[in-house]
């Protein structure tokens, strides 16, 4: 249960573990096919001394395997209610694994990771013991892992590049290439090769390999300790398996529905009558029109184009536009954002995995513009091949960061008068990301379709997602699009400010307050309940917005554009108020008309080059 790859081959997918065991462990018993419901079949070994197994095939195609440990080595207790490979036999004999992941009960389970393939879709399932992580990864793509309870980062990263390796050597391969690795792969010390050996402690039990096609299942299992090997295979008339539709078995990549002049025409029409029946959509400068009157009022009583200049004084631009993120995180307290690292334009592949070491960082991670518009070019990174592409094809500096697997995200805007000695909530926004729910049947593009929303964003998922859009989601199964919260990539916002009570207000006023010199912004925040976060607990800021923050809670839909353009003029109003007093109590003169028309034109070209990279960015 210590050693997992995950291989695309033609025609099919092989999955193979190889188990590092105890050798005081009972041998496991071989392959054996059981019946679990009319026309389903499940194939698996079984660990004899509990009962359960670390790995089974399904007769719809689908499969899954475990892995001891989730996301770092924990403290085993005594005793747990059950096995993990008994739990890991409830799920993939239940009619949808990924629904009874999501609802068994695994409270005194010892921490695990299970990696499934259900549908057609590949999921990384994680149990830490207090709460369940899960993620999708891409199902046409290779991926290795290693027991946290058994290899450390260092020898985990070694393993990854031993794959690298043999991905780049061995062509096109098939399960008998992948057995082979297993075997065969490592650096000659034992301890830590795949097939390892510590001693009179723990070794390589067995390699058992799984490869699945749109006509069978056939399970290879090797048991090392006495060189003996079976072969197990779910006959046709039982194997049906239903992915053929995904395009994952028919050796070619999914191809998008093909669209006529009249269907493209019909979808152009139908984004326009969207864009125009809901304000939200309206182009910025039109929805500003009245604002720009407003804004040329307060510039006249400042005597500045650019009165916001001092409104967060030790923020560059006061966080209007080309503020540096990492230098706002670096005057932020450390223990309230995820742990993050700068690397700047044109930096190698070898150096970005040696800052990442030195500061404790692993995958999955979150890489974006370390100066960010609009969501442009943030990607949630998943494996070494997708953070490499990243960072050999961005033009511009980055930051990686932690990912935070917490479930919500709430926008909170923030201001305080200075000389008073507390602050005020403006505004809060909550934030539903981009998701659709499968039906079985349908792609997620015919999914997309069905929500105006998702609609919108189809344009860009077929220049970055085409695979996935011809992926068919389980019937309940929730798909999420994109994993942040951001209103132009698809997130839905929902004004939250009446949930505003003395007690966050006095949370996020120490919290702003422990910022030098931040008055006003945005805070986007992620959490995990609601009212831990109320009490503090089980959050991080994503990012601190200044002068350039939008109240977004006006994006609501049930909003109107009239009450939109009220909450941005009257916190345009409290900016110039926060900015003046800065400027004359502190000194600060602001910005000059030539100074700030040379800041919006380096925005101009900043925005270019943004938007040419995400141009530039290949299908996935």
């Amino acid at each position: 249960m210590c050693t997992v790859t995950f291989v695309p081959v033609k025609n099919g997918i092989v999955l193979t573990s190889s188990r590092d065991e105890w050798k005081t462990r009972g041998r496991a018993i071989s392959p054996t096919i059981v019946t679990v419901a009319p026309g389903v079949q499940v194939i698996s070994p079984t660990d004899k001394d509990k009962g359960g197994s670390w790995i089974a095939g399904k007769s719809n195609g689908d499969m899954g395997v475990l892995l001891n440990g989730a996301f770092k080595p924990h403290h085993r207790l005594q005793r747990y209610k059950r096995s993990r490979g008994q739990v890991m036999m409830d799920i993939m004999h239940a009619t949808s694994p990924l629904d009874q992941w999501k609802e068994i009960s695994l409270q005194g389970i010892e921490p695990f990771t299970l990696v499934l393939f259900a549908g057609g879709r590949l999921y990384e399932c994680r149990w830490d013991g207090h709460n369940r992580h899960c993620s999708i990864l891409p199902s046409t793509e290779r991926h290795i892992w290693s027991s946290v309870t058994l290899y450390d980062e260092k020898m985990s990263r070694l393993r990854e590049k031993w794959f690298g390796d043999w991905q780049y050597n061995s062509g096109g391969p098939d399960q008998q290439q992948i057995l082979k690795f297993h075997r065969e792969a490592g650096n000659g010390d034992a301890r830590y090769s795949l097939v390892m050996d510590r001693g009179g402690d723990i070794s390589t039990s067995s390699i058992t390999s799984v490869f699945v096609s749109g006509e069978t299942m056939q399970m290879k299992y090797f048991d090392l300790q006495s060189e003996r090997e079976s072969v197990s295979e779910l006959s046709p008339s039982v194997s049906e398996v239903s992915l053929n539709a995904s395009g994952l078995f028919s050796g070619k990549t999914p191809s998008p529905d093909v669209s006529t002049p009249a269907s493209a025409l019909a979808d152009r029409y139908r984004r326009c009558r969207i864009r125009l029946m809901s304000w939200e959509y309206w182009p910025f400068d039109l929805v500003y029109v009245p604002i720009y009157l407003y804004w040329m009022w307060l510039s006249l009583k400042a005597r500045s184009f650019f009165y916001f200049s001092a409104a967060n004084p030790l923020i560059k631009n006061s966080g209007f536009v080309m503020e540096s993120k990492m230098e706002i995180y670096e005057l932020m307290p450390q223990s309230v954002y995820p742990r993050t690292i700068f690397c700047e334009h044109g930096v190698s592949m070898v150096d970005v995995e040696g800052r990442l070491r030195v500061a404790n960082l692993n995958l999955p991670l979150i890489a974006k513009p370390d100066i960010g518009q609009r969501g442009l070019m943030v990607k949630l990174c998943r494996s070494e091949a997708e953070l490499a592409d990243y960072v050999t094809s961005t033009g511009f500096d980055f930051l990686l960061q932690e990912f935070v697997p917490f479930e919500n995200e709430v926008g909170i805007f923030y201001y305080r008068i200075p000389g008073e000695q507390t602050g005020t909530i403006s505004g809060m926004v909550g934030k539903e990301f981009l998701a659709v729910t499968g039906d079985g049947v349908s792609t997620v593009e015919q999914l997309m379709r069905g929500s105006d929303r998702a609609f919108l964003q189809l344009p860009v998922f077929r220049k970055t997602h085409a695979v996935m859009l011809q992926s068919v989601p389980a019937r309940g199964e929730m798909c999420e699009l994109v994993p942040y919260g951001n209103h132009s990539r698809g997130a839905k916002f929902l004004d939250l400010t009446q949930l505003v009570t003395p007690d966050l207000g006095r949370m996020i006023d120490q919290l702003c307050t422990s910022i030098p010199e931040f008055y006003y912004g945005r805070l986007d925040i992620r959490y995990e309940n609601w009212d831990r976060f109320c009490a503090g607990k089980d959050f991080a800021i994503i990012e601190v917005n200044g002068a350039g923050s939008e109240p977004t809670h006006i994006y609501d839909p049930r909003h109107s554009v009239f009450f939109a353009w009220k909450e941005i003029i009257r916190h345009l109003k409290i900016m110039f108020t926060i900015s003046r007093i800065n400027s004359r109590t502190k000194g600060i003169r602001l910005m000059g008309t030539g100074k700030g028309l040379s800041m919006l034109r380096e925005n101009r070209r900043y925005l270019k080059l943004l938007a040419d990279n995400a141009a530039a960015k290949k299908p996935q």
